[in-house]
């Protein structure tokens, strides 16, 4: 037996309203969007975070780098006096080779001495030099290839009494934030900061 056709239904009128009610809801709904403040403090701090985090993180490295210069410096100049006194000489430096005085200078330094930045690695001079010869002290990092000039830490030029003396003296210590702190250089450790300090002096007349 033949089913009957499904009845047809008729077409719904268009409410002549209805495209006006859809955009009034949807401005409602925009309006309640711009006055929501729901989360922006979580927002704003997200945007300032990073920026902000790295200033201080390179203002504390900054602190850091300069008590560490201060740090060199101090015991560079504690350790340089037994040199100025000729106790050096007569002591730790006596029958040695200009590397084993140099290595012993390095531990004197490092002795009984809290650092905070790698003891071991100081690298030193010291240079003995002649009355009628100008200071000159060069920089302990090479400018056209960004690490340590050749030949820096290697040298102990044994002085004499009543001779001028220089004592040079540098380090480097990690720096995480070089992008916002310009007196960093690609050391052969990798991206450091260099701390430095030089003591010159006569030593006294000991013999």
């Amino acid at each position: 037996m033949p089913m009957a056709p499904l009845p047809t239904l008729p077409a719904r009128p268009d409410l002549p309203g209805r495209p006006r009610l859809l955009r009034a809801a949807l401005g409602r709904g925009a309006r309640r969007f711009r006055r929501a403040d729901d989360g922006v403090a979580a927002v704003e701090f997200a945007l300032i975070s990073i920026p902000f985090l790295a200033l201080v993180g390179a203002i504390f490295e900054t602190a850091l780098g300069f008590f560490a210069s201060q740090n060199l410096e101090i015991a560079v100049s504690d350790t340089a006096r037994q040199i100025y006194t000729g106790q050096f000489q007569g002591g730790l430096a006596a029958g040695s080779s200009a590397d084993q005085a140099l290595a012993n200078f390095k531990i004197l330094l490092c002795r009984d001495r809290v650092t905070i930045f790698p003891c071991g690695d100081v690298k030193v001079d010291v240079l003995a030099l002649p009355d009628n010869r100008g200071i000159a002290i060069t920089g302990p990092i090479d400018p056209a290839t960004g690490d340590w000039r050749a030949g820096f830490g290697t040298r102990y030029q044994a002085p004499e009494d009543n001779q001028i003396v220089v004592v040079q003296a540098a380090v480097a210590i990690p720096a995480f934030f070089s992008l916002l702190n310009p007196s960093t250089y690609k050391a052969s450790q990798g991206r450091s900061r260099i701390i430095q300090t030089a003591v010159a002096f006569r030593t006294e007349p000991y013999k």
